[in-house]
């Protein structure tokens, strides 16, 4: 007992250590969102990003400009697209008070007036990758990044103004060949970005990034030394922690590829050495949907992807077996996700696509549709005889939408498609579902019965997505999965290192891998396969725990 409370003790002192309070005052900084949704999401992010630099952030609606830049010193504009005149007025005044701006991917004339920059238009990228790094000429011994990467494909095109404002970041395509055009611009109000910072991996650089800023607007708030210091110390303590874990041999490791390309779109073989170094065994790689295919299917609209950069399974499928890692179909079911404009009207004139309570068209797919079943079931048998190396099918939104008018049986259609899903799944390749993992609501909410489908020997693994930041709700759900020692089994944890619900630090899921083995689960998957991932969660893994 005292060795297990000395070591619950070791960790909380580790987990204040990486965690500490964001020393500076809430009014400081305040990051706005004029629209709900995809930009609040977006807004959200670099609230959290500043966090990780101790700086404390305030988050606001479009409602609460007035108020949160009232109260700061630098405000992180996102979605101000285009921006009224009383808006205006309130960032103007804002600016004369000496407060600075941080603004992304607008295109509003009075705004860029008043940060010295010219707006000149809207462009989408020309070809895969064009604008996939943003290359810095700032000082970086005071903590400015030398690089970050993303992949953009859209940009509000912006020069500076001469004697008002200059490029400190300019894009560069995928092959480091650089594109001239600016990413970010900085004059004396503020920074101006020519996209939006997104969370798809290099969040390290994008916090420092986003710190660094604010401490060239306000030094009280960010001082790289002590910042770097902070970060050693944080290092050595999550580095002493991760070697002090142990390897459970046979346990399945896997990670979700949401991109269906891979970390280095491509060049899976680089993504294949980098995962088995880390000692990942199974990869879920998202190449077909209802609407969609990552390569050329006969039964599903082919992806721009797929024209783009090429047969993404098989590139996938033949790097993994280099590697000795499985490489498992990851297809999306009863969901447009992807889709085409035209593939999504061509669904709604066949009558596929669900209606919500309100009566409005959903991107989902209706499971009680028989031809939409067999669409589904089509690709399966597709995808085993196109490419009988894959290791397995694994399939996703197996489920009602949400909020959809559902049939009474609406459970038992969900069950019955997994079953026929089930036979056509070929030995030896596994059969794997990703679920909800808020077990028995996800019965009654989507008809989405997972464990009888366990019970009833209709899947080889469930993967439900226990996409949680509480310990303890992620024990919680453990518990249910665990109710029995044959479900446990045969489930695989999903982690959600990058998920929308989650963003963890490595500390977080290596106690969320110790949980899953507590409650003898088979193995765990990770979600997402981005940089984040690589750079900053696998490298501790390894150095025990995998």
């Amino acid at each position: 007992m005292k060795l297990l409370k000395k070591f619950f003790l070791s960790v909380a002192t580790l987990a204040t250590a990486l965690f500490a309070s964001p020393s500076a005052e809430a009014a400081d900084v305040c990051v706005v969102s004029r629209e709900s949704g995809y930009y609040t999401s977006l807004a959200k992010h670099i609230v959290r990003w500043l966090g990780q630099e101790s700086i404390k952030a305030d988050f606001a609606a479009k409602d609460g400009l007035s108020a949160a830049l009232s109260k700061s010193k630098v405000a992180f504009l996102v979605g101000y697209g285009q921006v009224s005149d009383a808006e205006m007025k309130t960032i103007r005044n804002f600016c004369s008070r000496g407060g600075r701006l941080v603004v992304f991917y607008s295109s509003a004339p009075q705004l860029a007036s008043l940060m010295g920059v010219k707006c000149v238009g809207y462009k989408a990228a020309e070809y895969p990758g064009q604008w996939s790094r943003m290359n810095f000429n700032m000082n970086a011994s005071k903590g400015w990044p030398k690089s970050i990467l993303q992949t953009s494909t859209v940009l509000q095109r912006a020069v500076p103004v001469a004697g008002k404002s200059r490029v400190i970041a300019t894009w560069s395509d995928r092959a480091g060949k650089s594109t001239g055009e600016p990413a970010w611009i900085v004059s004396g109000y503020g920074y101006w970005m020519t996209h939006v910072l997104l969370a798809d991996g290099d969040e390290k650089e994008k916090a420092r990034l986003v710190a660094a800023m604010v401490g060239s607007i306000a030094p009280s708030l960010w001082n790289y030394a002590q910042a770097r210091k902070r970060e050693i110390s944080d290092m050595r303590a999550m580095k002493a922690y991760a070697e002090r874990q142990v390897k459970r041999p046979g346990e399945i490791h896997a990670v979700w590829d949401h991109s269906g390309c891979g970390l280095y779109p491509g060049n899976w073989p680089k993504t294949m050495a980098v995962l088995k170094a880390y000692g990942v065994t199974d990869v879920f790689v998202n190449v077909a949907g209802a609407g969609f295919a990552h390569y050329p299917s006969a039964v599903l609209p082919r992806s721009k992807t797929y024209e783009q950069e090429g047969d993404q399974l098989k590139a996938c499928i033949e790097a993994g077996r280099k590697a000795n890692i499985r490489v498992h179909a990851w297809v999306l079911c009863f969901t447009a996700t992807r889709s085409s404009p035209a593939v999504l009207d061509s669904f709604a004139k066949r009558g596929w696509r669900l209606k919500t309570k309100s009566g409005k068209l959903s991107e989902y797919l209706d499971p009680s549709n028989s031809a939409v079943r067999a669409h589904i079931l089509s690709a399966i048998d597709e995808i085993q005889v196109k490419y009988p190396a894959v290791s397995g099918i694994h399939l996703d939104f197996v489920r009602w939408y949400e909020q959809s008018v559902k049939p009474k049986d609406a459970a038992q259609v969900i069950s019955k498609f997994v079953a026929s899903a089930k036979r056509r799944v070929a030995r030896p390749r596994w059969f794997t579902t990703a679920v909800l993992g808020k077990y028995p609501q996800c019965v009654g909410s989507v008809g989405q019965d997972w464990t009888s489908w366990i019970d009833a020997n209709l899947v080889d693994y469930v993967v439900p997505m226990d996409y949680t930041e509480n310990s303890n709700t992620f024990e919680e759900y453990l518990k249910q999965h665990a109710a029995l020692k044959t479900r446990a089994r045969r489930t695989i944890a999903g982690i959600g290192v990058t998920a929308n619900e989650s963003r963890l630090s490595p500390l977080q899921v290596i106690n969320q891998i110790r949980l899953a083995r507590k409650y003898n689960m088979a193995g765990v998957a990770l979600f997402d396969l981005d940089r984040t991932l690589e750079v900053t969660i696998l490298p501790y893994l390894r150095l025990g725990l995998w």
